[in-house]
């Protein structure tokens, strides 16, 4: 009897476990740089108790991709990182990548009239070049970067950190300070007009910035403009061998399952208190359709994209197909002679590395060199004779349309190769533009809201690590971490950094 009474009482002690629990279902849409971030930070903060399936149709990588051009790869998207950008420099050292410094060479500004400006392979030179023209204005946009900008935004890694997340766009800026939020709202010829640079310093070196990194007019709203200056400083890098190796060694590190399929269906399953999805998709191979059910979906890819194949169902309300128009952008690969005479040179000799047009009604946007994500120069494989290189440049030209044969003709003498890359790579941004939300519906996220404010590798693991923390917060009710403006700290434990 006493035996019986004891083995009870143990028994009652002990959690009875007769099945472990379920994992969490998480599905993510896309897997760009902001899919595999959101899965990456996802699995750090759940741990084992989450399964991630990441649903991508194509590659690995979405607008990270490399271009093979006569045996060598180049970058075909997202090709420049800034140093100040902390978390693709944390993963690039985290996994063991190599920095390949972008191009310092010589650069030219082009105008309706012709060259406007070039530089000189002597500092001094060049600095001298740029006083004459923009006085004091190439001096104070050092000042006004940092002190407007990049100190404010650089606060968004503490804030992170933290585990703080925000539901919309408009607060994630807010956090770091309310003058980002009115950067949004005002275009960035009216910012710099009022902060005292000239009309002839935006009207040709923010112009050519825009032009080249997005291809649209000083009339963008400020945020995105101040990104797009920060876009042409110095210590710009990409990782060798291409920048799509990121995204793919994020997702390894995460452990999340890739389904190469094509979502068709979101579904929404709502019994009583509690929110589910059903997603359905077709098999990247044979086509055959499928489904699976998530507590939490999160969609990392353009809605824009989405709207002609994809189906939000059963949900109250719409969920909307775009907030915004997406720009258009061709990218244009040439490997070959360019027209010298086209960009306003003569002959090879002082043709510069890259040339930024300054005029919307110029029907290219920007003229580049570009080097091998291997670093390797690019040599003629039939020959060894040094004139025969000169057909090997390979040259990458921005433009806002495909352009028709007449005018690669124009750009090009002679060439040996053209490959097109065309997408809609970012929204066309304008001053008081909608700001989407984070939060689609209960459990559900959108990742790419956040290319509201500015659309850059960096910015889409920003707007993956925020949904990442946010999806947390919300799954464990942490609520005084979801739209919190101020980091609370421990004041034993606080010290300054020097």
């Amino acid at each position: 009897m006493y035996f019986t009474v004891l083995l009870a009482l143990f028994l009652v002690a002990l959690p009875i476990n007769y099945a472990e629990e379920e994992d969490i279902r998480i599905g993510i849409i896309g897997g760009g740089i902001g899919g595999t971030s959101t899965a990456y930070y996802l699995k750090s903060l759940f741990g084992d108790g989450c399964h991630i399936d990441l649903f991508e149709s194509e590659r690995v990588g979405g607008r990270l991709a490399n271009i093979n051009i006569d045996g060598y790869d180049y970058e075909a998207g997202g090709s420049i990182i800034h140093p100040k950008n902390k978390y693709m420099v944390e993963f690039a050292e985290k996994f063991g990548f190599k920095q390949s410094a972008s191009l310092d060479g010589k650069m030219a500004l082009y105008g309706p009239s012709g060259i406007i400006l070039e530089t000189s392979s002597w500092n001094f030179v060049t600095m001298a070049k740029f006083f004459w023209r923009y006085g004091m204005d190439i001096w104070n946009i050092g000042s006004f970067l940092k002190e407007n900008f990049l100190d404010k935004f650089g606060k968004i890694y503490d804030i992170q950190e933290e585990g703080l997340a925000f539901t919309t766009v408009e607060d994630l800026l807010k956090s770091m300070d309310e003058s980002l939020v009115n950067y949004t709202k005002i275009s960035i010829q009216d910012l710099m007009i009022e902060k005292g640079f000239s009309e002839r310093f935006i009207n040709e070196l923010v112009m050519g910035a825009l032009r080249t990194n997005y291809g649209q007019t000083t009339n963008v709203h400020a945020f995105v403009g101040a990104v797009s200056l920060a876009g042409v400083e110095k210590g710009l890098w990409s990782v060798k061998g291409g920048n799509y190796q990121i995204p793919e060694r994020l997702l390894k590190k995460s452990g999340a399952n890739l389904i190469k399929a094509k979502v068709t269906h979101v579904i929404l399953q709502k019994e009583s208190e509690s929110v589910s999805y059903e997603v359905q998709y077709q098999n990247a191979e044979d086509g055959k359709s499928n489904s699976r059910e998530y507590d939490i979906v999160i969609v990392a890819t353009p809605l824009k994209e989405l709207e002609d194949h994809i189906k939000f169902e059963d949900f109250p309300n719409p969920i909307p197909s775009s907030y915004t128009d997406f720009h258009r952008t061709i990218a244009l690969f040439v490997q070959g002679t360019p027209n010298y005479t086209a960009y306003g040179f003569e002959n090879a000799e002082n043709f510069p590395q890259s040339i930024l047009t300054t005029d919307e009604n110029i029907f290219w946007n920007s003229y580049g060199q570009h080097t091998p994500v291997s670093q390797k120069k690019h040599l003629n494989k039939n020959s060894d004779k040094d004139g025969d290189q000169e057909d090997n440049t390979v040259s990458k030209i921005f433009l806002n349309k495909v352009p028709t044969e007449d005018q690669v003709h124009y750009l090009f003498k002679s060439r040996k190769d053209l490959r097109l890359v065309n997408w809609l790579a970012y929204p066309e941004y304008a001053p008081k533009m909608d700001l989407p939300p984070f939060v689609l519906y209960d459990q559900l996220y959108y990742v790419n809201a956040i290319e509201s404010a500015a659309s850059a590798m960096e910015m889409s693991v920003i707007g993956g690590r925020n949904v990442a923390n946010l999806a947390y917060n919300h799954w464990n009710n942490i609520l005084d971490k979801v739209d919190e403006f101020s980091i609370k700290k421990d004041s034993k434990s606080d010290k300054s950094e020097l």
